[in-house]
C-alpha cells in the first residue's frame, strides 16, 4: 500500500501543477477581456476651429496626416504656428520638425486629420 502512494505522488502533482497552470491561463484571459481601451472623443467644430487658429491661417496648412495615433501636419511658415495654443489643445505635447508639426489629442487623430485635409482642399 505504501508502494502505490509513492508511486501515486508523482502523478498527483503533475496533476496539480496542470490544474495550477490552467487556472492561471484562465485568470489571464479574463483579466485582459475585462481591461478596456479609453474611447477616443468625437471632435467637435469647434475644437477644429481652435486648432486652425493656432495653425495660423488654413492657408498656412499644406498637408494633415495621421501617424499612429498621432496628428501629423505640414506647415509653411511655422512662424505664424502658435505653439503655447497648440499645448494647450494637445494631450501629450508637440513635437516641431523643419515645417513638421506632430500632436497627440485625446480625440479621434483621424477624424481630426479628416476634417483639416477637407479644410486643406478647400483652400
Amino acid at each position: 500500500m505504501v508502494l502505490e502512494q509513492l508511486n501515486m505522488a508523482p502523478i498527483i502533482a503533475i496533476i496539480c501543477a496542470a490544474v495550477l497552470v490552467v487556472i492561471l491561463i484562465v485568470i489571464n484571459i479574463l483579466f485582459f477581456l475585462k481591461r478596456k481601451k479609453k474611447p477616443k472623443i468625437k471632435v467637435n467644430q469647434d475644437f477644429i476651429q481652435q486648432l486652425l487658429h493656432a495653425l495660423g491661417t488654413k492657408e498656412n496648412m499644406l498637408d494633415a496626416k495621421n501617424v499612429n495615433g498621432r496628428v501629423i501636419l505640414e506647415v509653411e511658415d511655422v512662424d505664424q504656428v502658435s505653439f503655447e495654443e497648440l499645448k494647450k489643445l494637445s494631450s501629450a505635447g508637440v513635437f516641431v520638425t523643419n515645417h513638421s508639426i506632430k500632436m497627440l489629442f485625446a480625440y479621434d487623430s483621424k477624424l481630426i486629420c479628416t476634417a483639416l485635409s477637407e479644410i486643406i482642399k478647400e483652400k
